[in-house]
């Protein structure tokens, strides 16, 4: 109720920041679209040196992309990114890096998109300039989140979010608040993406960003909507849409005239929903994104099965369904795998680059058969021409030698890249082995010499026990990962109690906890959790390895303590304890598939990543929350059963 109530009246604050005095408020807080450009067109062209003038043209790129002119943007972006390079100012090329990315995303063409922002990401990571790492990571959140990949989406608004937090200017960190709250939204959790809106806002008001306001009451007006309070989502939607006509974003227009069809479709007003709809179709026609297009048409469709006209419902989703096909055509899904062999696995980039070279050497040979075939027939021509096809076949001769010895000094490179991969990981088990094996051996031979020490006996053997389960944890996981490559993991889920087995299992791991003089405490709720679907022996895994990290990781003397709760449809288990905490480099690297090094304390180093995989095949999901010295959560998260 608490939370409500503070909603509520931020949203009156808000309210009355829009309301009154309402001319003077759209004089001088939204300035009109076409004097900024101008304004902006009259720096550009009195510019005196060129780093002025690159500056004056990420304003106008910037203006091209929220008005939709995405030709103009994009040429322009282009322009000034091939300026600065030659100028050498990486800062700029960030700039033009983040608006040609932006831009690609408006146009749906999301693979070239991610490409351009991890390019960005390269150069800002060199930067070290917080602000700028932050606003990269938003923007390839939202590029993921709109290929559906919503654990690499939440895992770069975190990384956004960790970076905002530092940065002097604090406007980004309302940006990816807001974003984060789309996520939650997009996922049925409206009471988490209110609470991120309602902060997000008490950042965007004082810093007098009308469009940035109005974007926010934009998704305060959707989760209105959600909650059946339609008139409410009217009024935050039409003072939006008030805001997004005066700044002439056409984009945004088209969008909000969208929601308010579907709001008014919502309140049973289905003749002013297709009104609406009409206008935003009207504004989407102006630009080039079949993405905004295809959400417009798709309100149509449900418009019109709710007034019962179903013979222009079907004609409408017939049309969406057309658009949508176009948005994910062969071309955006060749290039969409081409990135994610790049990116991904490096096995796997392996095998499909030895694909490519089989083709390329395929393509060679095809190239000589025809030469061979074009010197036959010419040769008939003359001695002259005869000539002539010899010395063109000796030349394509050559140049399939020439395809064929660098396709295999690329296949070569690609294959000893993999087997030093092989060689690291087999360090890593020898060198991790190596430790309990030699205690095992000192241990067996002080029980052969005092075999009348019945206690020592005891005592040692008890710490055989402990070397032989840290050896089984380390085959374990080589096994695990080896299984998890190949996709030969087994899965047996059945319905569990979450929070009886992390008790159970942080039981087990006391003896770990005192002997480093450790608080390691895990007590059931009070109610009874909803039970979840997994698999009981996987469960017990993940949290033997999130609870190993924590007692590796926190000093001696430290806390480490297992909470329970529920969260919307999910039940979680997190793991809080007050170690060193993780800084934004650590995030990019804690669930990598290649270790760097090996560890020096019994663990095979990819205890995480295993984690995330075992939650990802169970449909669970893993939140990690962490600041430098702050200590650190790790939240497990399934739906309930």
């Amino acid at each position: 109720m608490k939370a409500w109530l503070r909603w509520w009246f931020l949203l009156l604050a808000v309210h009355s920041l829009l309301a009154s005095n309402e001319p003077e408020f759209l004089l001088t807080e939204v300035p009109d679209g076409d004097l900024d450009l101008a304004s902006a067109q009259d720096a550009y062209a009195g510019a005196t040196d060129e780093p002025s003038a690159l500056r004056a043209l990420v304003t106008i790129v910037n203006l091209h992309r929220r008005r939709g002119d995405y030709a103009e943007g994009l040429a322009g972006a282009s322009d000034g990114l091939a300026r600065a390079q030659h100028l050498g100012d990486k800062a700029l090329q960030v700039e033009f890096l983040y608006l040609q990315g932006r831009i690609y995303w408006n146009l749906t063409d999301y693979p070239r998109s991610l490409e351009v922002h991890l390019t960005e990401l390269e150069l800002v990571q060199q930067l070290e300039d917080p602000f700028l790492l932050a606003r990269t990571h938003g923007g390839l959140g939202l590029t993921y989140q709109r290929y559906d990949r919503a654990e690499d989406a939440l895992y770069h608004f975190h990384l956004g979010l960790a970076s905002a937090e530092v940065a002097p200017d604090q406007r980004m960190r309302g940006s990816l608040l807001n974003s984060l709250g789309n996520y939650h939204l997009t996922r049925g959790e409206p009471g988490r993406a209110a609470e991120l809106y309602e902060e997000a806002l008490s950042i965007r008001v004082p810093s007098g960003n009308s469009r940035a306001i109005a974007e926010t009451l934009t998704n305060l007006g959707l989760v209105a909507d959600a909650r059946g309070e339609h008139a409410t989502a009217l009024e935050y939607l039409r003072r939006a849409l008030v805001t997004f006509e005066a700044l002439k974003y056409r984009r945004y227009i088209a969008n909000t005239h969208r929601r308010l069809g579907r709001v008014l479709r919502n309140a049973g007003q289905t003749d002013d929903s297709l009104a609406s709809l009409a206008a935003a179709e009207r504004y989407a026609a102006t630009l080039q994104s079949d993405d905004v297009l295809a959400d417009i048409i798709q309100e149509y469709a449900l418009t019109h099965e709710a007034r019962g006209d179903l013979s222009s419902a079907l004609a409408a989703q017939r049309r969406h369904a057309g658009l949508r096909e176009q948005l994910r055509g062969a071309e955006d899904r060749r290039r969409m795998a081409e990135l994610r062999a790049r990116y991904g696995a490096e096995q796997k980039e392996l095998e499909i680059e030895l694909l490519r070279r089989d083709q390329a050497l395929q393509s060679a040979e095809a190239d000589r058969r025809r030469s061979r075939q074009w010197a036959v027939v010419t040769a008939l021509g003359g001695g002259i021409t005869l000539l002539v096809a010899l010395s063109f076949l000796q030349l394509m001769r050559l140049r399939g030698e020439q395809r064929l010895r660098r396709a295999t000094e690329d296949a070569r490179g690609r294959a000893e890249a993999a087997e030093h991969i092989k060689t690291k990981l087999l360090r890593m088990a020898s060198h991790d082995l190596k430790v309990p094996l030699q205690a095992l051996h000192a241990t067996a031979g002080l029980i052969a010499e005092q075999a009348a020490d019945t206690a020592g006996v005891r005592r040692r053997a008890a710490d055989m026990q402990s070397d032989t389960a840290r050896m089984q944890i380390l085959v374990r996981d080589f096994l695990e990962i080896s299984a998890v490559e190949q996709g030969h993991l087994h899965i047996s889920p059945a319905p569990v109690e979450l929070s009886a087995i992390a008790c159970e299992t942080a039981g087990a791991l006391q003896p770990l906890a005192r002997r480093k003089g450790q608080q390691l405490s895990a007590a059931a709720p009070p109610q009874p959790l909803p039970p979840v679907r997994a698999d009981a022996s996987r469960l017990r895994q993940i949290f033997e390895n999130l609870l190993g990290n924590a007692l590796k990781f926190t000093p001696e003397g430290g806390n480490i303590r297992v909470d329970f709760g529920t969260q919307d449809s999910w039940v979680f288990a997190e793991e809080r304890d007050n170690g060193p905490g993780l800084s934004a480099a650590d995030f990019a690297r804690i669930f990598s598939p290649s270790p760097a090094s090996p560890s020096h304390d019994g663990t095979s180093g990819m205890g995480l990543m295993i984690v995330r995989e075992l939650l990802n095949l169970q449909g669970g999901r893993l939140e990690v929350q962490s600041q430098p010295g702050q200590g650190a959560v790790f939240r497990v998260l399934f739906p309930a059963a």
